[in-house]
């Protein structure tokens, strides 16, 4: 075993200065999403509604098949860890990437055949099929751009990528108010309009990516089937766990859409708050599983261990922090969104849900970034379907539709999920740490 073990203020500098630029990318990222949510909360309550209806059925499928790429940078970080090059994975990454680009495209298309059963009325329902028509062909910008970054931050370089992101927001604001409005020259396509922004703002991103890998178009175009293997292993139950997780959201906000336009416009809203404030936890957790999987692959069990508790720090202080603002501006946080006064009062009560599930929210998702390192998937994806659909799904129900709590209720059941979900992955971490 290696004798090179860091001290926990330099592990936790070293962890951060990695995390930074993945925080802005991720930020980035769930800020394009937000950019549609604000556009379409300007527009009218209605189109608020229907677009956080259409992301909650294509979201469970898009980004959950995302997972099958998370699995590649802490896979080629233990490569490295191991003194190997991974310059000859690149085209493996690629086809890889196109595979799941093409799953993700056919089941986010296929998906508009639930719409007409979910029944959600005749205004709202046009806006829903549009919306994910358009943008399951969105899924191959996806996955490209995905595999790109995470070829590069395998190999802890993240700037181009995050910047890339960050960029993003500006574009897809602008094609959003654009195409939604019809100014700046553009067609005037009303809610079609937040759909095509999204579809072409990702392909950009992934045309953008893929031509900053231009040094790597020259290595071996030979497949490797067996890291093929690797990965669909490692990422299989990646996939599950995103999807067990976002479609307990994603369900939320279906149930919600059976009570009323406020509710389901102030539960959209608070989805999206409570996305945008994980992303830094997320962000975290994508860097711990790259440092944490180099160190494995070193065979550095002791840097397993210290990366394993800084970055649990770094999440628990950020978490504390944003479940505190939460709390106490409730409503200057709901009035960026949208300056309906019903639809703030109502988002304030589901607010104060996600301030209280922060620390739990940031401390899962660090663990299961620490496993991904470590190789462990399988048990992180029993866990959150234990967390959410045997108990926080149920109970939400429960509360929403037969205690007179309506959208609270859900939102006391997800709360009590990720409470859970912390607790059964800190037991699996300390399990293996012990091992280790």
């Amino acid at each position: 075993m290696t004798t090179n073990v860091l001290p926990r203020k330099e592990a936790l500098k070293q962890l951060l200065i990695f995390a930074l630029p993945i925080i802005f990318g991720q930020l980035g990222l769930m800020l394009v999403g937000t950019g549609d949510m604000i556009i379409a909360g300007r527009y009218s309550r209605e189109c608020l509604a229907a677009i956080g209806l259409a992301i909650s059925i294509a979201n469970p499928i898009q980004i959950s098949l995302l997972g099958m790429q998370f699995a590649i940078s802490p896979l080629l970080a233990q490569k490295r860890g191991n003194g190997e090059s991974i310059d000859d994975y690149f085209w493996t990454v690629t086809l890889y990437s196109f595979f799941v680009g093409l799953v993700s495209f056919v089941l986010t298309y296929l998906s508009i055949q639930i719409v007409p059963w979910l029944n959600y009325g005749p205004t709202l329902q046009p806006i829903i099929l549009d919306y994910i028509l358009i943008t399951s062909f969105s899924s191959f910008g996806l996955c490209f751009y995905q595999s790109s970054k995470e070829f590069f931050q395998s190999q802890e370089k993240t700037l181009a990528a995050n910047i890339l992101a960050m960029l993003a927001v500006f574009v897809n604001l602008y094609f959003n108010y654009s195409f939604v409005y019809g100014v700046y020259g553009m067609p005037e396509l009303k809610e079609q309009g937040l759909a095509w922004a999204s579809l072409i703002v990702r392909m950009l991103m992934a045309t953008g990516l893929f031509a900053m890998t231009y040094k790597y178009w020259k290595s071996s175009k030979k497949v490797n089937w067996n890291f093929m293997k690797e990965l669909l292993r490692l990422g299989t139950p990646i996939t599950a766990s995103l999807f067990f997780e976002i479609m307990a959201f994603c369900a939320v906000t279906l149930f919600v859409g059976k009570f009323d336009a406020i509710q389901t416009a102030a539960n959209n809203l608070a989805l999206n708050i409570g996305s945008l404030s994980f992303m830094i936890p997320m962000s975290i957790s994508a860097a711990v599983g790259v440092k944490v999987g180099h160190a494995y692959g070193e065979k550095n069990y002791e840097n397993v261990r210290i990366f394993s508790q800084v970055s649990l720090f770094a999440s628990f202080c950020f978490t504390l922090m944003t479940g505190l603002f939460f709390y106490l501006f409730p409503e200057v946080v709901m009035g960026l969104y949208t300056d309906d006064n019903l639809v703030v009062d109502f988002g304030k009560k589901l607010l104060f849900w996600v301030a209280c599930f922060q620390l739990f929210d940031g401390a899962q998702v660090t663990i299961a970034g620490i496993l991904r390192g470590l190789s462990i998937t399988k048990a992180s994806s029993l866990a959150i379907f234990t967390g959410y659909w045997l108990i926080g799904i149920p109970l939400g129900y429960y509360l929403g539709f037969f205690s007179g709590l309506e959208a609270q209720g859900f939102w006391v059941g997800l709360a009590t999920s990720l409470a859970v979900v912390a607790v059964m992955l800190g037991m699996i971490l300390r399990k293996k740490l012990n091992q280790l």
